[in-house]
């Protein structure tokens, strides 16, 4: 008999993220900041609702550049009610540029979410995360966030070497010397080590609770509980794909539902779920698996699915998906769960039929749906792909072969992006 896992919830703190923004982080790096930002959130449990919730994380993320560029992501604000809601806000987040007025944006981090956003019973931590020196224009006070706030001091690059940069980070950090970390690239924040790190930092001392018995030390401890996401996958099945094409992206679907934490079972409000549906022409939609946790029925996609060889219809594809994979209908299918982010994630070259297109961009975008797009070739429309990522070009994947799909690399990117 399978052993349950358990799993650690941590008592209530707030943390709010604080990102460096600007020209020199680029956009690539400044996506990996954000992944940082997810995977913190994923691995600290239970999300409180407000400031007078008592129980359960609340986050917050300022990004910043040059003199009042800032944006923020508030403790307080009342469309974030839930993780998911949290995270596909982080995706939103788009890169500002320009120039690097540090301390300044940690006076707004401590002015606007911190002080006015308090909880009696939480402990406040702080994570700054930047690459390099500040405009000495910024006359505000590097230690802004020191009243009441642990923070933590992320240097990312070479510069922190010298002497003067590490005296910065030290300033944010108030003075807390083990509270300042230095990583030569931004890829370091994926390292499993560095965010094992991070979480015992915000969750030191969590509550471990396994189901239907008492923890004992050999008992399997499961990662934190995994963020709800009901994820769509859309399948061309156009003549422009090819068969053998069409087989290697089931296939690649079967690898990325083996690497996901899927839920439980049917109640469970955690992990992911997926569905798959194929497209062709206006009349082809074909739902090959609805939202399944159950990895034996994902895998089944090969002996479902028949090539259409046909036209590309994805527009009329979205509205079918809607209304048959996400919407419920009493009596018969749950659809999405209220808890959950709905994810869609297409895989094609973008050269598709414009019939019902900007419909099913606006029903993305009414919904809430996060979506992602894969494109695999040379020949692919980017307008179109683009519009499908709602415009996020960190959404937007570009591989030159099917194949490609399959680099470790990859998947484990696309895991980390879903999941």
């Amino acid at each position: 008999m399978k052993i349950p896992d358990c799993y650690r919830s941590c008592q209530p703190t707030d943390v709010v993220f604080v990102i460096d923004s600007s020209e020199s982080v680029g956009k690539m790096n400044f996506s990996l900041a954000k992944n940082f930002v997810i995977n913190i959130a994923n691995r600290i449990g239970k999300m409180g609702k407000n400031a007078s919730d008592l129980t359960g994380s609340r986050f917050g993320v300022v990004q910043y550049s040059h003199q009042g560029a800032v944006q923020a992501i508030r403790m307080d604000d009342h469309n974030i009610v839930s993780k998911a809601t949290f995270i596909s806000k982080v995706k939103s987040m788009e890169w500002l540029a320009g120039g690097t007025w540090t301390p300044s944006a940690l006076k707004y981090t401590y002015d606007k979410l911190i002080r006015p956003n308090g909880r009696a019973v939480s402990k406040v931590v702080a994570i700054v995360i930047t690459d390099g020196r500040y405009d000495p224009k910024d006359i505000d006070k590097l230690e802004s966030l020191c009243t009441g706030v642990e923070v933590y001091a992320i240097g990312i690059g070479d510069i922190f070497n010298n002497s003067a940069e590490r005296r910065t980070l030290e300033k944010i950090a108030c003075n807390v010397n083990h509270r300042v970390k230095n990583l030569s690239f931004y890829a370091e924040l994926a390292a499993e080590e560095f965010l094992d790190n991070m979480e015992a930092v915000i969750c030191p001392e969590p509550e471990i609770t396994c189901p239907d018995q008492i923890c004992k030390q050999a008992v399997r401890l499961g990662a934190l509980i995994g963020r709800p996401v009901d994820i769509v996958f859309f399948v061309d099945g156009s003549e422009r794909t090819g068969k053998e094409n069409f087989v290697q992206v089931l296939r690649f679907i079967k690898h990325i539902a083996e690497e996901l934490m899927l839920a439980a079972n049917e109640e469970d409000l955690s992990g992911a779920r997926i569905a798959v549906i194929q497209y062709g022409d206006e009349t082809q939609q074909n739902v090959l698996v609805d939202f399944s946790y159950n990895l034996t029925h994902i895998q089944t996609l090969l002996s479902k699915a028949v090539y259409y060889d046909s036209s590309s219809h994805i527009g009329t594809a979205i509205l079918y998906a809607m209304k048959n994979i996400v919407k419920s209908q009493p009596g018969t299918r749950m659809g999405a769960r209220s808890t959950a982010e709905v994810s869609f994630v297409f895989v094609t070259d973008g050269m598709n039929s414009n019939k019902n297109f900007a419909q099913a961009l606006s029903s993305l975008r009414a919904n809430s749906i996060v979506t992602s797009a894969i494109a695999v070739g040379s020949a692919i429309n980017l307008e179109k792909l683009t519009q499908l990522a709602l415009k996020d070009n960190t959404s937007l994947f570009r591989l030159t072969t099917f194949d490609q799909l399959f680099a470790t690399p990859f998947l484990r990117n696309i895991v980390q992006w879903l999941g």
